[in-house]
């Protein structure tokens, strides 16, 4: 694969300003975008993007965080909304900008901040809801000291977790996951790495605690307990360090590195240095998957017939650079960079 860097902000300003223009749309005779309307109730706001015919299957999407922003691409969809910007002015939801090219719509819903979304197929429409960061996850009470009530957890557990020294020093953790419904929600905290693992629980052999200071990594221990319905990983690193992570069917792999400069990457400083986003995808083809990078980076990039097969990815607020990476190595793939 080889890429050719273009100016990334004179791209993604043609993305925002709708100024991709299509030919021969006359030619199409597919789907297209009817109306875009929102609406709040509370913490929640809604978007409603209408079709002509009901959606196959949910976009592909792919969110910024500086500027806040979400992004849907609509494969075989035109934009029949008579305008390229559409003001929607509530809450969060500034605005939506739909965009053409001849293969596909894309909408970007411009916001003040960042927020959580799910998207849901109903009739001939799609519904982006949002939900604010305030609100996305409430404390969970503290249970009442004169009544103890035990729930029995009905989630599939999770399978493993093994630790190892990996390439470059790091230190690899890597998690059976019974299903591919788990989530996992990875943040740094303080001198932390915390996981949030959804949708699974965790047996009693694996809630201990790891002393791994003997692998010669930056991480010093990793401990899993379970609190409320998320099983929680918490893994604790010393001196500069840096972190990726990967999410399949059937694992989940974060590596610890010790923070230093390649100069091989495609973005030059220490660790990655891209402007961040987020990805969620379910089984999506990983060629759609390097076109994301390639809108959202402005770069050229060529992909060889032997990139073939599927990937599941979810990762949040991540350098673009560190994304690719991730991508990368879960497919087994390398990538040569031209100019």
């Amino acid at each position: 694969m080889t890429t050719t860097m273009r100016a990334p902000s004179a791209v993604f300003r043609a993305l925002l300003t709708g100024c991709l223009v299509c030919s021969g749309m006359g030619a199409w005779a597919q789907n297209s975008i009817v109306a875009v309307t929102g609406s709040a109730q509370g913490d929640v706001e809604t978007v409603r993007i209408e079709f002509a015919q009901p959606l196959a299957a949910l976009p592909t999407a792919f969110v910024t965080q500086s500027p806040a922003r979400i992004a849907l691409d609509f494969a075989g969809v035109t934009g029949g909304v008579g305008r390229s910007t559409v003001d929607i002015n509530q809450a969060n939801v500034q605005s939506a900008n739909v965009v053409q090219t001849d293969e596909r719509s894309r909408v970007v819903l411009s916001l003040k901040r960042p927020a959580s979304y799910a998207m849901q197929i109903t009739d001939r429409a799609l519904l982006v809801t949002l939900e604010s960061a305030a609100s996305a996850r409430a404390p969970e009470p503290a249970p009442a000291p004169s009544r103890v009530t035990a729930q029995r957890r009905t989630e599939a557990p999770l399978g493993a977790i093994d630790f190892r020294r990996a390439g470059e020093g790091a230190g690899r953790v890597r998690l059976a996951l019974p299903s591919s419904k788990v989530t996992a929600d990875i943040k740094q905290v303080g001198s932390t790495l915390v996981v949030e693992l959804s949708n699974v629980s965790l047996p009693e052999r694996l809630r201990r605690r790891l002393d791994v200071n003997d692998f010669g990594t930056p991480v010093q221990t990793v401990t899993t307990t379970e609190v409320g319905d998320r099983v929680r990983m918490v893994i604790a690193p010393q001196g500069e360090w840096e972190h990726t992570a990967y999410q399949t069917e059937s694992e989940l792999v974060i590596d610890i590195k010790p923070l230093k400069i390649d100069p091989r990457k495609l973005t030059q400083g220490a660790g990655y240095n891209g402007q961040k986003l987020s990805l969620n995808f379910q089984s999506i083809d990983v060629r759609q998957v390097l076109q994301v990078i390639a809108d959202f980076t402005g770069f050229n990039v060529v992909t060889s017939d032997s990139v073939t097969g599927t990937v599941t990815l979810r990762l949040q607020d991540v350098p673009w650079d560190q994304a690719l990476d991730i991508i990368l190595q879960s497919k087994g793939l390398g990538v040569r960079k031209t100019g």
